[in-house]
This record gives C-alpha cells, structure tokens and sequence, in this order.
C-alpha cells in the first residue's frame, strides 16, 4: 500500500456542521413552499438543490445565491466552530509534512467564509471547489483534480468525508476514504468508505503514517 503523502478533506460536515445552518436559511427563505429535511439531504454534497427548487416551486435558478448564501453568511460571521477533533488532526497532518487540501461542493467565496469562521483557513494552501471541474461530486473529477495541485498520486491520497455523494467521488478516484459521522445531517455507514468513524476525534493518527484502515 503506497504511503500517505496528502490529507484532503470535505468541508461542510467534516470541518464544520454548516450544513443546520444552510438547511434553515433555505428552509425559511422558500417558505411557505415546504422543504423537509430528508428533501434537503438528497442533495447534501453535490448540486442540484437550486435546480428542484426551480422544478418543484418555480423558484429562480439563482436562488440559493440570492436569497439564502447572504443568510447564511451572516449566520456563520456571528460563529461557527469546527468540529471537535478538526484541529488537531490537521496538526497532525500538518506536523508530519503531509499535503492538506479542502476539495468541497461549495462555492470558493463560500469555502473562503467558513474556513475563516471555523479558525481554519491556515490549514488549507489548497482549496478546491466544484467549480474548478467539469463534473461535482458523486464524479471522481474534484478529487482526481486536487491531487493533481498537490502533485501526489490518488493512491497516496487520504480523503475524509460525511457525505455518500463524495464517499464515492473519493472511492472512485482511487483513494482512501474515512466517513466521519460527527456532523447532524448524517448518512448510515457507505460500504464505499475504508473506514468509519463517529467523530474526528476518533480518527486513528497511524492511518496518516500507513496504518491499514479499519
């Protein structure tokens, strides 16, 4: 098994729980249309949801971008911590001169905005969103792309996701994948993922040195 030379992890539910937050500002905002959660969820790492919402309710297809994002920035200016074990795996990675990138769904501007409301933007020289690519996730191309930037092979890349979209994008790009389960919008255990776990804290640091996953 080749060895970890790279650290690339999702963003809204890995490093924080956004994903309350933007599920309420769209919630609110489309009311009195309803939306459910487990609507909401279908879409939770990848794109589509502006689509429905065009579909479903006639809603301008630039929606989430006027109405919600500017709700949900404001939601997150006054406060977003990451996730309990977040910083300390990335000092870790960081510590054993792993590359570390962000590779997430969500626009740049939005990425930017939540790394620095979390406190962890300094982790990431690379970051890399959906738009950077032909194809969002489940489509390995985020993943394959990002791996190229940091100018390690997919197979020397550990990836930790939450969501089943890009547990697959990662398993198909050919690297190692962790399903992180911490955030409240969370999927059941995906076979696709080599390992599981209930929070980061729970995150074995070996795996970073080679340790076989599981």
């Amino acid at each position: 098994m080749a060895a970890v030379r790279a650290l690339i992890c999702d963003m809204d539910g890995v490093l924080a729980d956004t994903e309350p937050l933007f599920y309420v500002a769209t919630r609110d905002a489309i009311a009195p249309h309803p939306l459910t959660e487990e609507e909401y969820a279908r879409f939770i790492g990848t794109h589509g949801l502006d689509e429905w919402l065009a579909a479903t309710y006639g809603l301008p297809p630039n929606f989430l971008d006027a109405r919600v994002m500017p709700v949900y920035y404001d939601a997150i200016s006054r406060g977003l911590p990451a996730l309990a074990g977040a910083t300390a795996l990335l000092d870790a990675a960081r510590t054993r001169g792993l590359a570390v990138a962000v590779a997430s769904t969500s626009s740049h501007d939005s990425i930017d905005r939540t790394l620095r409301a979390a406190g962890l933007r300094e982790y990431f020289p690379v970051v890399v969103s959906a738009s950077d690519v032909e194809r969002g996730k489940p489509a390995p191309d985020i993943y394959l792309h990002t791996a190229r930037l940091l100018d390690v092979p997919p197979e020397s890349c550990l990836v930790i996701e939450d969501s089943v979209h890009g547990i697959i994008a990662a398993s198909t790009a050919g690297m190692r994948v962790v399903q992180s389960r911490q955030a409240t919008f969370v999927p059941p255990p995906h076979p696709s993922a080599d390992a599981v776990i209930e929070t980061l804290e729970a995150f074995r640091y070996g795996w970073l040195d080679g340790e076989p996953l599981g």
